[in-house]
């Protein structure tokens, strides 16, 4: 295939129209109370792909960089294809630009109910947002607190990697251990 016909067919599935979940947040780091809210979100919507937005400020040392490099390996225990990207500006931002230039896909944006006001632009414009939908994510884990895992990581505690999803592979689990220069 020529550089014109990959790009040819790369508009052509860009503009098929899609069933897409957008999970934005900070994921400093992505624990195992975002993986879920990821895994409520698919099997609410039963989307085609998924997008995570992560935040690209530094919180309590941990980067934008190796919450992506943590998503990354946690994508790989989904059925869907997830595209996890470090948001330009904010997380908020990214879902409304993705709406504004995506008006074929039915979106999912997934917000927990203390974020659902952050969407209310959507609610408001329901007749040119018609494609959008607000899911709300309950709490998972008792709400998990990202702060408090900040601090068990920061002091390398005994329990610091309580975090990573009971899913993970022990491989994947010493990777993000790794990453977060954990134990």
């Amino acid at each position: 295939m020529t550089g014109f016909e990959n790009l040819y067919k790369k508009l052509l599935e860009d503009a098929t129209p899609k069933s897409v979940v957008i999970l934005p947040g900070g994921f400093k780091p992505p624990h195992k109370g975002h993986f879920n809210a990821l895994k409520y979100l698919i099997s609410k919507s039963n989307a085609d792909q998924a997008i995570v937005y992560i935040g690209k400020s530094i919180r309590d040392n941990i980067t934008a960089e190796q919450s992506l490099q943590i998503w990354d390996l946690y994508k790989n225990y989904f059925n869907k294809k997830i595209d996890v990207l470090i948001s330009p500006i904010t997380p908020v931002k990214s879902v409304y630009e993705y709406c504004d230039l995506n008006p074929q896909n039915t979106i999912y944006v997934g917000a927990g109910e203390e974020d659902q006001d952050r969407f209310s632009y959507f609610q408001k414009n329901k007749d040119r947002y018609t494609n959008v939908n607000i899911v709300s994510i309950p709490p998972q884990f008792g709400r998990i607190s990202g702060t408090e895992t900040r601090k068990k990581i920061a002091a390398n505690t005994e329990d610091a990697a309580y975090f990573i999803p009971d899913e993970i592979s022990q491989v994947d689990s010493d990777k993000i251990k790794k990453i977060l220069s954990i134990g």
